[in-house]
């Protein structure tokens, strides 16, 4: 008996296998549907888009939404989705508004966290919002960096900069401390370089993770040919990319 079903369960996957080779992408009015090789509309034109079939299945969008169609035109997931990962033992991450987390093959919740406001995930790391504050979480639903920050943001590189009582810092991806809560600002990261101003003084922050020019100026210019113009307790000096006074 068990036989006989494995030998029925892969006779249905080939017959689905050949059916989705045999299908014929097209557009109607601006969207997309599917036609088998017969010229039957299998899957109405209702979509924006519609992914290549694999095992039987495809990612179809419609209004910035994302679910999952079958070769017989049914919605194995509801297109209502924000983000579906790909598969893997029967599960995917998925983002749907303010939720967040792992759904099944045919779209049901099995693990979900509810937040304030989801970032977009990049290398399996998504910046979330929860009770007012900001923390970075990976794709297994735990928090690289905690909630609790007023503001946190990615400088890129691997940095993130943070914000708590009116002061930054930087993390790394990691959640590691590279710059303690305690600047006043931190500004974006250009050719390797980031300002950083603490208790009123300037400096420079590098992008291998350490103070090029710890802050010590009043002002600081942009370099250019390896010089910036600053001010130094009020007299304006010229200095190098190390924050040395220049003759």
């Amino acid at each position: 008996m068990r036989m006989r079903i494995w030998i029925l369960a892969l006779l249905l996957g080939v017959s689905h296998w050949a059916a989705a080779q045999e299908l014929i992408f097209f557009t109607q009015n601006g969207f997309k549907g599917v036609k088998n090789a017969s010229g039957e509309v299998v899957i109405q034109p209702i979509y924006d888009e519609i992914e290549p079939f694999e095992l039987g299945r495809a990612r179809a969008y419609r209004a910035e939404k994302i679910g999952m169609v079958n070769v017989v035109g049914l919605e194995v997931i509801p297109v209502k989705f924000d983000y579906i990962d790909r598969f893997a033992d029967g599960e995917a991450l998925a983002i749907e508004g303010n939720l967040i987390g792992y759904i099944s093959e045919s779209g049901r919740w099995k693990k979900k966290i509810k937040t304030e406001q989801i970032g977009s995930f990049q290398n399996g790391m998504a910046i979330v919002k929860i009770n007012g504050k900001w923390g970075l979480l990976n794709d297994r639903l735990a928090w690289v960096i905690k909630p609790k920050y007023e503001q946190l943001e990615d400088m890129s590189l691997g940095y993130f900069r943070v914000k708590a009582k009116g002061l930054f810092g930087i993390l790394d991806e990691n959640g590691k401390t590279i710059l303690p809560v305690e600047y006043d600002r931190i500004g974006d990261i250009f050719e390797s370089l980031a300002p950083v101003q603490k208790k009123g003084k300037w400096g420079l922050f590098h992008q291998n993770g350490y103070l090029q020019i710890p802050p010590k100026f009043d002002e600081l210019g942009a370099f250019k040919k390896g010089e910036a113009e600053a001010v130094l307790n009020g007299r304006k000096v010229k200095v190098d990319i190390d924050g040395e006074l220049i003759d």
